[in-house]
């Protein structure tokens, strides 16, 4: 069981039809549907066949009934997410030019910020430590994410989300007593947002960094160039990190970005879950942005089908005699 815990959205995407002008009203193909980080998570997850115990908040209104009847729908288990009284839906807003790229964005998640709280996870700890793996990510308020790294007690993997939101998990990072997190996923601009742009330019001297914050596993994802990675056991003194690069896995055409970085994490889990070592869990997450980008939603649909078509699932068992052998594990 998985324990993801984060936003449900009420996400509006505009397509423009041509090219994007500021200021001005674009002709657009508009879209509305459920999202959020979290909810596009578990979403993925459960498309891949694991069982997804997910914890967020719906709004005290009608959007929010409406997405709390999609997850369900979806097979996500929602007993321990709440509805609380007066609260609006989180929503996020975005605006794409004509091959997908997002031009502007604008998230309201008021909800978890007010409620989302180590109050409210305090009562559901006991479940949550039941997890096999816990996944969260950067709206969640500070405080919360520093409860969590003090309190869970499952392997845990998070997402910055975002340039602005980046520095928050490091914050809860520096705050939290003798915390550890297994994974954090993060792209080349928000690591520069963290630690300074030129340091964002060292990608090893920057995982060093975020290795001594109490990180084990990191992926940061570079766009048109892939992905690099930076591993390294608990005893983080005792051991220098593994560290690779993977190149990025082309789409077939660019139809919208949007849950792309989702999907990465979402592959990385699934991955991790079957037994794949690090770092050969970042190819998971390489198709599933690449199955994701395909399609005109967050969330691609036939994900365990794209799985199962572009990627033989192996994993790398080492012998006595140190050779490495791939066994399939699908």
């Amino acid at each position: 069981m998985i324990t993801v815990i984060g936003a449900t959205n009420i996400d509006i995407i505009a397509a423009t039809s041509t090219a994007f002008v500021a200021h001005d009203s674009n002709p657009s193909h508009i879209t509305m549907g459920i999202g959020g980080v979290g909810k596009n998570y578990a979403h993925n997850l459960v498309l891949l066949g694991e069982h997804i115990q997910f914890i967020s908040l719906f709004g005290d209104d009608y959007l929010g009934d409406v997405a709390r009847k999609e997850c369900k729908r979806l097979g996500f288990d929602l007993h321990l997410s709440g509805t609380p009284k007066g609260a609006r839906s989180s929503m996020f807003l975005c605006i794409n030019n004509t091959v997908g790229q997002m031009q502007a964005g604008a998230a309201d998640v008021e909800i978890i910020e007010k409620f989302l709280t180590p109050e409210f996870l305090a009562q559901r700890l006991e479940h949550i430590n039941e997890s096999q793996l816990v996944l969260f990510d950067a709206n969640l308020p500070v405080e919360t994410m520093v409860w969590l790294l003090e309190n869970c007690t499952a392997p845990m993997m998070a997402d910055t989300v975002s340039r602005k939101k980046a520095s928050r998990i490091t914050d809860a990072l520096a705050q939290a007593k003798n915390p550890h997190l297994h994974t954090l996923k993060l792209n080349r601009i928000e690591a520069q947002n963290i630690l300074g742009q030129d340091l964002g330019k060292d990608l090893p001297a920057l995982c060093k960094k975020i290795h001594e914050l109490g990180v084990s596993n990191i992926y940061i994802t570079l766009g048109g160039e892939g992905v690099f990675c930076s591993g390294t056991p608990f005893e983080l003194e005792l051991v220098e990190p593994t560290q690779v690069s993977f190149p990025p896995v082309p789409p077939k055409q660019i139809v919208d970005t949007n849950g792309a970085g989702d999907a990465f994490l979402s592959g990385v889990a699934y991955a991790f879950l079957q037994g794949v070592e690090f770092p050969n869990t970042a190819k998971y997450g390489l198709l599933a942005s690449k199955a994701t980008i395909e399609v005109a939603s967050v969330v691609n649909p036939n994900l365990k089908e794209e799985f199962e078509t572009l990627y033989n699932p192996t994993k790398l068992i080492t012998t006595t005699k140190y050779e490495q052998i791939p066994v399939n594990i699908g």
